[in-house]
């Protein structure tokens, strides 16, 4: 599953993750009395799962949006004397429980006063068998439970869920679909609910007789009318964890685009309206599909016979995208792509989101993580081969380099805090769970396997996989199958010798953080001293005493080569030491920035690389050079270099253009400017010294895009543009609103990848009349690329009738589940005065708010985000509105410690304000001097 992570509060909102009880909210297998997790004395072979769904017109005896469901499981004992039967379950009612001996049919007897009993807490149902009747080890039962179960409201609860979309004409139309990872399987049926526990299935939905075909895992088996519903039965899935298994019943969900290819079948499904969005999903699908088989040796469409590859866009959707086998459901926006309406960004997405999910069907589905504790050896492999496997069908696109800011950066970012966790994390209870599939698990988890590519060659790493998958091919896995592969494969490699693979693997997964590397260069000797230690974000964490088994890579000025990126040694300890001719001027570690680690240079060679980069950025390699960016922001927040030297370093920014030292830069900018929020004078300063940044790469890209320019000038555009509107800089606004009032006056399209900057500055600067108009475009849009697109822009507004509507809206069907706590942060994303509009309305609507973003954590992130974006009157007001109801606001301790968050923040800024306006300001006059005593003794050198 492809998981959007976590709001940054003022860079980038991204997309989020009724039940008897809610399986994602509650609050670890461990020692501790609370476990959830199943005792392993049966194994579940095979289920036949059958449902019966009722929507809005449902019989009189019947509920609107449940269903019937009858499940068999045959079940082997694998333990002697068991007297009951657990497995999990969250449905709305059990009605009858049976359990018989399966070859034979002969019944078991059950306990006559108390047969099952549902223990709610840990969604359990044991099933009790009569006193003195045991089940013996070895054989198979089968287990029947009858079942009434939920067709939840909004697809955030998992499990089945209800969505909806209207067609041309207005009509509302209703389908059921099922998102059961990680923990939710147990709402559509009761199940071994873990994804360790591997069986095959047959499905059967009894659908109404006026909806269409019922899509599923497996090809449509039979079908035939029964009554007033037609009876679909599908063939037997592959043995599989029972999370993925998916089905989706509508009235007319329909092919919107096919490769024509029975035997190898790849279809793109969704609703008609959408017709003609699912040429491009289809255009990168099958060579995403034959590069994978290629490079695992595995073919997808013999994993089991009759396997289609089915990709379905669903207009309501909890996640990204969700890898069921033969049938992958994408939230539209991710799968849909119409020329004209999406930009190139959401086109990016769809490619590496399709190959993820793809991937997923070996590191996943073939084989799948015994337990959530290691769910990195799902999404991290999904999450690497989402780059490198789209990368592999369409090299323009550069992902093979972008992979080191999407993924690596990011990494390094989410793993630098005291309180990270490592890949491999403990977790038990369904919020643990649903929690771990987090920024570690795919960005870190991805990271790792590219170290690992580097470190080893790339055939090792790939013949140890392909070991790996045949080794526990429908099997579960733990990490430490996956060293001996590598063990293996190792043995047999020339390129790596003595070196304890399983023990360099397991540091790295059961470890949290990583190191930062610090260099020390004699140039007169040529000695490099390197020292590791952690790093932490915080200057004030306390040190620990780890070493990692770090591959280094480097290069120099007297020997330079961006290619070679095999590490020639291996740093075991603390220290280590490196010999090299003498004369050197400079030195960069990691090149290309393939290892897990931040780099920290003595102040001359930093002063050096700072020369080096303004007189020519273009003789460090561009990933490098984002390398630096990234480590520079970094190593000032951590205070490990001084902001002088630092933005002394970064200065060559006023010069290059490219995206790969800009994307992180604008990351790093933001992260301060926002310290400088409730700081005018100061803001206004660091606002107009970023804008010397800003002129060269804006005057380069220009405002608009030229037919066949490199796709990564389009992105830098995209974001660039963004960035400048958003600070004021002010060609950006002036040609945004140039844009604007064409399109509001003129009907003039405007560029899709540039509707983010021009639509918000367009209403930024609106009234109401502007904003209702989005409104009323968002409405009738039939891409839900562009609907986001606007949905964000209709925050920008400061129009306080429109403000005050907007939030009305927000919590109707007008504005999908999935994007309400997205929707609020728009809002203050927009203009940081809209907080305080919000507070009020949240005051005044609490727990209407709390019942549409539906989960807990969704509403304690809006409460959050809303206090960072307060000014310091804001925040007493919150913080005096939340003393005063303590007793009825549960999340009172999020609000309080969000208050305090914020009020660091500012406290920060304030402390540090004039020290960085005199660094930012004083280092351009500082590389000025640099530069010309560089001129200057070069020329001496040239006229000796």
């Amino acid at each position: 599953m492809l998981k959007w992570l976590v709001l940054i509060p003022a860079l980038l909102a991204t997309v989020v993750g009724d039940v008897p009880l809610d399986s994602n909210e509650l609050v670890t297998r461990n020692d501790e009395p609370l476990d959830y997790r199943l005792p392993e004395d049966l194994d579940p072979i095979h289920y036949d799962v059958e449902v019966t769904p009722y929507f809005e017109e449902a019989p009189a005896d019947k509920e609107p949006f449940t269903f019937d469901g009858v499940v068999t499981i045959a079940i082997r004992a694998v333990k002697d004397n068991l007297n009951s039967l657990i497995i999990q379950e969250n449905v709305r009612d059990i009605i009858s429980v049976s359990l018989s001996i399966n070859s034979t049919g002969v019944p078991v007897l059950l306990n006559q006063t108390n047969p099952f009993e549902r223990i709610r807490q840990f969604f359990f149902l044991r099933v009790n068998l009569a006193d003195g009747v045991t089940l013996e080890n070895g054989e198979v039962y089968s287990l029947r439970i009858v079942y009434i179960g939920n067709i939840n409201e909004t697809p955030l609860s998992r499990g089945v869920f209800r969505g909806s979309y209207r067609d041309r004409n207005g009509k509302l139309h209703w389908y059921a679909a099922t998102h059961l990872q990680p923990v939710n399987s147990r709402q559509a049926f009761p199940s071994f609910d873990e994804p360790g526990f591997k069986s095959t299935f047959n499905i059967i939905v009894n659908r109404p007789a006026h909806f269409g075909e019922t899509y599923s895992n497996m090809r449509l088996r039979e079908s035939y009318p029964e009554g007033d519903r037609v009876k679909e039965i599908f063939h037997t899935t592959p043995r599989m964890s029972a999370y993925l298994i998916t089905f989706h019943i509508s009235e007319e969900f329909t092919v919107i685009a096919d490769n024509k290819n029975y035997q190898e079948s790849y279809r793109i499904l969704a609703r008609p309206e959408a017709q003609g969005q699912g040429e491009y999903a289809l255009e990168v699908g099958p060579p995403i599909t034959k590069w994978l088989e290629n490079y695992f040796n595995i073919s997808y469409y013999s994993m089991e016979e009759g396997m289609k590859n089915d990709q379905i866009a669903s207009p309501d959707w909890a996640s990204g995208a969700t890898e069921n086998w033969g049938l992958v459901t994408y939230r539209e926006l991710r799968l849909l792509y119409e020329e004209g309406e999406t930009n190139s960004v959401d086109k990016l997405n769809i490619g590496t989101i399709t190959a993820h999910e793809l991937a997923h069907k070996w590191f996943g589905n073939l084989i799948t993580c015994k337990w959530w504790e290691n769910v990195w050896m799902n999404e991290g492999f999904a999450s690497y081969f989402e780059y490198f496997a789209m990368d592999g069908v369409d090299k323009s696109l550069e992902l093979e380099d972008q992979f080191i800011l999407m993924y690596l950066q990011s990494s390094l970012s989410s793993d630098a805090s005291a309180n990270t966790r490592a890949l491999r994390h403990t977790v038990n209870s369904p919020a643990q769970v649903t929690g771990h599939f987090s920024g570690i698990s795919y960005s870190k988890g991805a990271s790792f396997l590219l170290m690992l590519k580097h470190f080893l060659g790339e055939d090792t790493f790939k013949a140890a996989l392909q070991r790996f998958l045949i080794d526990r091919s429908y099997e579960n896995a733990i990490p430490e199958d996956l060293y001996r592969a590598f063990a293996i494969e190792v043995s047999n490699s020339q390129q790596v010798t003595n070196v304890d693979i399983e023990a360099f693997m397991q540091y790295w997964v059961d470890e949290p953080g990583y190191p930062v590397l610090n260099v020390d260069v004699n140039t007169n000797t040529g000695l490099i001293s390197l020292k590791q230690e952690r790093f932490f974000i915080s200057a004030t964490a306390e040190p620990t005493d780890q070493v990692w088994p770090l591959p280094l890579t480097f290069t120099t000025s007297n020997n330079t080569n961006w290619n070679d990126l095999t590490p020639r040694h291996l740093m075991t300890d603390q220290t280590y030491e490196i010999q090299l001719e003498p004369g050197l001027e400079w030195v960069i570690f990691n090149v290309q920035q393939k290892g897990i680690y931040r780099v920290n240079y003595d102040t001359q060679n930093w002063e050096r690389l700072a020369t080096v980069l303004k007189s020519d950025y273009n003789n460090i390699h561009h990933l490098n050079r984002a390398q630096i960016v990234d480590d520079v922001f970094a190593l000032m927040r951590s205070e490990r270099i001084p902001y002088l030297l630092g933005f002394r370093v970064i200065d060559f920014l006023k010069e290059d253009t490219s995206f790969y030292s800009w994307y992180p830069a604008i990351s790093g900018f933001n992260w301060l400017r926002n310290r400088f929020l409730h700081l005018p004078g100061t803001l206004a300063q660091f606002d107009d010294l970023l804008y010397q940044f800003l002129d060269a790469v804006v005057q380069d890209l220009g405002y608009v895009g030229q037919p066949g320019e490199r796709f990564t000038r389009t992105l830098n555009r995209f974001h660039i543009l963004s960035f400048a509107c958003n600070i004021g800089y002010p060609g950006c606004l002036s040609n945004a609103t140039e844009q604007y009032n064409a399109f509001k006056t003129a009907n003039v399209n405007v560029d899709p990848n540039l509707r983010r900057h021009v639509f918000c500055t367009g209403l930024r600067q609106g009234d109401y009349d502007d904003w209702s108009n989005m409104r009323t475009r968002r409405l009738n849009s039939n891409n839900q690329a562009d609907e986001v697109v606007m949905l964000r822009a209709l925050g920008c507004t400061k129009d306080e009738r429109a403000i005050r509507e907007h939030l009305e809206n927000i919590l109707t069907e007008e504005v999908k589940a999935q994007d309400r706590s997205n929707a609020f942060t728009f809002l203050y994303m927009g203009s940081q005065e809209n907080a305080n509009v919000v507070l009020q309305f949240f005051k005044e609507r609490f727990d209407d708010i709390r019942r549409a973003v539906v989960l807990q954590s969704s509403f304690e992130g809006v409460i959050s985000n809303i206090a960072s974006y307060l000014n310091e009157e804001g925040l007493n007001d919150m913080e005096n509105w939340l003393r005063e109801n303590q007793s009825n606001i549960p999340e009172y301790n999020v609000g309080i410690n969000a208050i305090a968050s914020a009020r660091n923040s500012m406290q920060w800024g304030t402390d540090r304000a004039e020290l960085i306006i005199s660094a930012l300001r004083g280092s351009a006059s500082v590389m000025m001097l640099s530069t010309t005593l560089l001129i200057i003794s070069l020329m001496i050198v040239m006229f000796r």
